[in-house]
């Protein structure tokens, strides 16, 4: 799906959103965004293989790819 439909699922379901790409770049890390309406804005969220956070910072900005692309996915 894209961006703005993940978005307003994620915000509803309070769920991060993915793409299968950002696993494919983080190599060992899976990146997870979570959108808020806090000042924080798009979380960004890194997990190692077992699911445990490893690092998190906020007002994460995507690229005009990320805001294009249609393969979107929510995420536990």
């Amino acid at each position: 799906m894209y961006i703005h439909e993940a978005i307003a699922k994620a915000v509803k379901e309070e769920k991060y959103i993915e793409r299968k790409k950002f696993e494919n770049e983080t190599a060992y890390r899976k990146l997870k965004i979570k959108p808020t309406n806090s000042s924080a804005h798009c979380m960004a969220y890194t997990f190692d293989q077992n699911e445990k956070e490893v690092h998190h910072c906020k007002n994460w900005n995507p690229s005009a790819e990320d805001l294009m692309a249609n393969d979107w996915e929510l995420s536990d």
